[in-house]
């Protein structure tokens, strides 16, 4: 899952590439946007969400993400 300020380092998006292209059984990444659909399940079990401030990740950086995972050779979408 793609997390904007969590999950969304390129330096770390890349060591993850290379390691699942490195597996060689890895054909295809998907890279799954972070979304706040989720959130109202939290608050109606009175559960504290820390995500509630993350913001989506743009489709620009979504495409960044899978163009890293595409330069090892693996398909992403």
């Amino acid at each position: 899952m793609l997390v904007p300020g969590l999950t969304d380092d390129l330096d770390d998006l890349a060591k993850t590439a290379e390691f699942a292209a490195g597996l060689g059984n890895v054909e295809r990444v998907e890279v799954l946007p972070f979304h706040q659909m989720g959130r109202f399940k939290w608050e109606r079990l009175g559960l504290d969400y820390s995500l509630g401030d993350v913001e989506a990740p743009t489709v620009e950086l979504a495409e960044r993400a899978c163009e890293v995972f595409r330069k090892v050779g693996l398909k992403a979408f």
